[in-house]
């Protein structure tokens, strides 16, 4: 059984360093403050969030939809510390303030470690991958290979906050333990997942000790050899992402006029208590209305996720829980979730113009991946720098000469370069394939 004294700790990794008790700014604040001013979340500004490199300036990149879901993790995480100090559930040294800040941190950086183009990007990585010839691939182990067929960007993520290259000391950004556990969606590896179908994974063999690290430091259960149960945490941060995702795609269909406003009025309509007032019908901002539509549905929808999450305490304290928290939560909004997501991928997640910028996504990422990890070949290869060709040298300095050692392993140097593809921007992505390709896509 999973204790809450353990699974909130606030030591960090790469440090035992904490001081949650530090008055008016804990260690769980400074996670948020941390990660917010990192340049990968500065990044997700011109990142896809469902719409790839949109020409319209009101629809979701990465960045805005971080925030909202931080938002709204934050409110959760709050609201579920009141409800278990009240009940005697949370130590001393923890203030249902803290739990807000862990959940609000985690969400913050969930889609951190994206690549550029949404799941278009990470779906192009890995099928190149699948498709490389043997001269890529034949040296790696079958855990390796696992690693970059089922390429995730969770365990980008993971790599981005945790990695010494992202900071100057041991352990990254050096996050809390219970904001990293809460952050692992997925505790698992590619080869040891409990769900091999589902292509979804927490860290890389390269970070695997990482995620041990943490979970030993917050108590999780090992399930296997290369597994872990969730964080109870990591529920709210995905409820709150399924939440902002599943509302939020449709309204910004609305916004590109790929579905009707009044459409959306008629899917939220059940969840609204009520007459609308006067005020609403004599609106004619579609903005606005929908602004109103979308808090009149919010406290209800909070309310129930939290009353969800403490109703399954025990269960999610021993791990044996396997259920999301809106499948269970009380009244019309599961539904509405399930209905929001059903016709955004109809709707709008296949809508012709985002089918066609996707297939230029997998165009550019090939070009880009084709070129270094041909250069991550000739770097493995060679035994002096006089043995790199000069092409292949112009794109390791690119990278990074110090990143991209004399001899390296074949794997590190692809999770080297994977780095560097995965923090970029959509556009800068595009723009260099062009350049590396002379312009032919």
């Amino acid at each position: 059984m999973m204790n809450w004294q353990k699974l909130l700790s606030p030591a960090r990794l790469g440090t035992r360093h904490s001081s949650v008790g530090a008055f008016g700014r804990s260690d769980f604040h400074k996670d948020y403050d941390r990660i917010i001013f990192s340049a990968a979340f500065r990044r997700l500004q011109r990142k896809t969030q469902v719409h790839p490199l949109p020409e319209n300036d009101n629809v979701h990149t990465r960045l805005t939809h971080s925030l909202e879901v931080s938002c709204i993790g934050r409110s959760l995480g709050l609201m579920v510390g009141h409800r278990l100090s009240e009940k005697g559930s949370l130590p001393d040294t923890i203030d249902p303030d803290h739990m807000a800040a862990i959940v609000q941190a985690a969400a913050l950086c969930h889609d951190i470690g994206n690549p550029p183009f949404g799941h278009a990007g990470e779906y192009a990585i890995r099928q190149w991958f699948i498709d490389a010839d043997p001269a890529f691939t034949g040296s790696l182990s079958r855990e390796q290979f696992a690693d970059l067929t089922t390429y995730e960007g969770n365990a980008q993520g993971f790599r981005l906050l945790t990695n010494k290259r992202t900071g100057l000391y041991d352990g990254g950004m050096r996050l809390t333990y219970a904001t990293l556990a809460s952050f692992l969606k997925y505790p698992w590896s590619a080869s040891g997942s409990p769900f091999p179908q589902k292509k979804k994974f927490g860290a890389f063999q390269k970070e695997f000790a990482l995620l041990e690290e943490v979970a030993d430091a917050t108590g999780l259960i090992r399930t296997s050899d290369q597994a872990f149960c969730r964080h109870p945490l990591v529920y709210l941060v995905e409820a709150a992402d399924d939440v902002c995702y599943a509302l939020i795609d449709i309204e910004d269909g609305v916004e590109l006029e790929l579905v009707e406003f009044e459409t959306l009025e008629k899917m939220l309509r059940p969840c609204i208590e009520g007459d609308l007032p006067a005020e609403y019908h004599r609106e004619q901002n579609i903005s606005r209305k929908i602004s109103f539509l979308r808090g009149k549905i919010m406290s209800g929808l909070l309310d129930a996720l939290v009353d969800a999450f403490v109703r399954h305490e025990e269960e999610l304290l021993a791990g044996v829980w396997k259920g999301d928290l809106l499948a269970c939560a009380d009244g019309p909004y599961n539904e509405l979730i399930s209905t929001a997501k059903s016709f955004s991928e109809k709707q709008i997640i296949l809508n012709r113009r985002k089918v066609q910028i996707e297939v230029g996504a997998f165009a550019h990422l090939e070009t880009l991946l084709e070129t270094f990890c041909k250069t991550a070949l000739e770097v493995h290869k060679a035994r002096s720098e006089a043995d790199i060709p000069y092409r292949a040298g112009r794109v390791r300095e690119l990278i990074g000469n110090d990143a991209m050692p004399i001899g390296a392993s074949l794997y590190d140097l692809y999770l080297v370069i994977l780095d560097y593809v995965s923090g970029m921007t959509d556009d800068f992505a595009a723009r260099l394939a062009r350049d590396i390709g002379g312009g032919q896509h």
